[in-house]
């Protein structure tokens, strides 16, 4: 066969597997569908292109991932990079987030996000979706957050800009906290655990807002993060010989107790725990004995039991613990 035909039959072969190429994804906009939080697992709906798609007033501020769903394939080079053949987000991407004060308060370390693409179908045939994800897990409580979406970073293969709204707002729960209530007893060196309904704040910022009582007396404590969780601190004692024993610890935390990001408690929250009645052999440095009143006789049976000891009405030659 003459160069010249080898030549053009390269060229037809080039062009066919080109124009197979294009036909494998149609042209057009792609589709903002929906808009999805995920929070501890499960997801929830936060916009949607249906109307009448239900969406909740108000979303959990301890979201973790935001997915934004498209109706067809984005050119995942306008949302990520590749650095050895592994997604990075781009310094400036093409969702970011604001809110209000986001400029003057802020949590520590900073609210930090990145976004990411995914090509695969995750939410239904032929859909595609960016999302961003913060690297701590938490937005502010009771807070208005903005998304907002740049169509020329968000764009078909061709390049043609996304069709939907370039805002979707929505609005955080206000701050709760978990706080422990249990009839059984613990040891006098239980860690009192503390759940926000989002990040955390610092030790420093909780202090003025916390009080750990027994019997009407104030017990000294710190605080405490967990490593693994940042909504989660532990209120411990600070005493050598850990809490008095046989006592119910009240811990309360005041109206104005901040989030990660200084939003503050709107009422009171409570807890408390029973400690056992086995304490440690007396350590140099213990806070000694709390006065002012003792637990009453459920209480009393219930660290009894619980400590292996027998109460008046048991078998005396059961052997104490």
């Amino acid at each position: 066969m003459p160069p010249s035909c080898r030549r053009l039959l390269l060229a037809a072969v080039v062009a066919s597997l080109g124009c197979g190429s294009s036909s494998a994804q149609p042209h057009g906009s792609p589709v903002l569908l929906e808009v999805l939080c995920e929070i501890d697992g499960f997801t929830q709906r936060i916009w949607s292109v249906d109307p009448d798609a239900g969406v909740p007033a108000t979303v959990s501020a301890n979201t973790s991932k935001i997915d934004f769903v498209f109706d067809r394939r984005l050119d995942g080079k306008r949302i990520e990079d590749s650095v050895d053949g592994n997604p990075t987000p781009k310094e400036n991407p093409p969702i970011t987030v604001s809110w209000p004060d986001m400029a003057t308060v802020m949590s520590d370390p900073p609210f930090a996000p990145e976004v990411f693409y995914n090509s695969l179908p995750g939410f239904g045939a032929g859909t595609t979706y960016a999302f961003m994800r913060p690297r701590i897990a938490g937005f502010p409580s009771a807070t208005e957050i903005t998304f907002t979406l740049d169509p020329n970073g968000l764009t078909s293969v061709y390049g043609e800009p996304m069709q939907g709204p370039t805002a979707i707002r929505m609005t955080t729960s206000p701050l709760t906290l978990t706080l422990p209530n249990s009839t059984a007893t613990v040891p006098l060196t239980y860690q009192a655990a503390v759940v926000f309904s989002t990040r955390a704040p610092a030790a420093a910022a909780m202090m003025p807002f916390l009080r750990v009582s027994a019997n009407g007396a104030a017990l000294p404590f710190e605080v405490v993060a967990d490593r693994s969780d940042a909504r989660k601190v532990y209120v411990v004692p600070t005493c050598a010989d850990g809490w008095p024993s046989m006592v119910r610890v009240e811990v309360k935390a005041e109206p104005g107790l901040p989030d990660g990001f200084g939003r503050p408690l709107s009422a009171a929250a409570t807890g408390s725990f029973m400690t056992s009645r086995i304490a440690s052999p007396p350590i140099d440095g213990g806070c000694g004995p709390i006065e002012g009143g003792t637990p009453d006789a459920g209480e009393r049976d219930a660290a009894a039991a619980d400590a292996g000891v027998p109460d008046a009405a048991d078998d005396a030659s059961v052997p104490d613990a």
